[in-house]
């Protein structure tokens, strides 16, 4: 029977699962599940690019519930770009992702189609560490053979987590010419209590931005000060 907290206790779980279920289909989310794709619904809605945990099923079921209006979710891949660990802790204790821009990489995203109602329910969870931003000037080639060259997206203003050389990718995310060193959330969570913790219990380290806001600001901050700068294509950031 195993003692791993990071597979018994549901918390610390949600904390290394991140990015969670991400699927490799395109899916219509409706009443909180994922259905076949049906591109008839994405007709008056904004392109907008999710790249972590806002292309997983699970995730946009804690965001909308089960009471929504369908929502089309396409997968594609974006020329130039990887993405990397934002540099903050989430209140659920992870790593979230950040977009960021590097020539020569691609990588799998999915293009949620939002409305102006939907996107009123996603901004209150995203602005405390990202802009909302129209980007220009893209590759984005969507499932089912469109290009197109502009999208919205979450770029991260908190700095991207890396080494001395770099950020640190994903691994959990699929990509094609990755130049970055890739960690998987639990990787990653490990390497930062090493910074800012050394020696502590991984669960009791994780679990104390977890339960203290105070606390997680405060490696918030030792996060950002040791942060890459971000790097992003051509952007516009919208009021929200």
């Amino acid at each position: 029977m195993t003692t791993d907290p990071f597979e018994t206790d549901p918390v610390l779980i949600r904390a290394v699962g991140y990015p969670y279920d991400i699927t490799a289909q395109s899916f219509t989310f409706i009443d909180g599940e994922a259905a076949p794709f049906d591109a008839a619904h994405t007709a008056g809605r904004r392109p907008v690019i999710g790249y972590g945990s806002n292309q997983s099923p699970l995730r946009l079921r804690q965001k909308y519930g089960t009471d929504h209006a369908p929502i089309p979710v396409q997968r594609a891949w974006l020329d130039d770009h990887d993405v990397v660990f934002s540099a903050h802790f989430s209140s659920y204790g992870s790593l979230p992702a950040a977009l960021r821009h590097v020539p020569g990489t691609r990588v799998a995203v999915a293009v949620n189609w939002l409305s102006d109602a939907e996107l009123a329910v996603m901004h209150p969870t995203e602005i405390d560490s990202y802009n909302f931003a129209r980007l220009e000037g893209l590759t984005l080639a969507l499932d089912g053979g469109d290009v197109i060259d502009a999208a919205w997206a979450y770029l991260s203003f908190r700095g991207h987590v890396g080494d001395d050389a770099q950020p640190f990718a994903l691994a959990e995310i699929a990509t094609e010419g990755r130049q970055l060193t890739a960690l998987s959330q639990r990787e990653a969570l490990t390497l930062m209590r090493d910074r800012i913790a050394p020696g502590e219990d991984l669960a009791a380290f994780v679990r104390a931005h977890i339960d203290d806001s105070e606390v997680r600001d405060a490696r918030v901050g030792q996060l950002q000060a040791a942060a890459h700068p971000v790097a992003h294509a051509s952007h516009k950031v919208e009021a929200v």
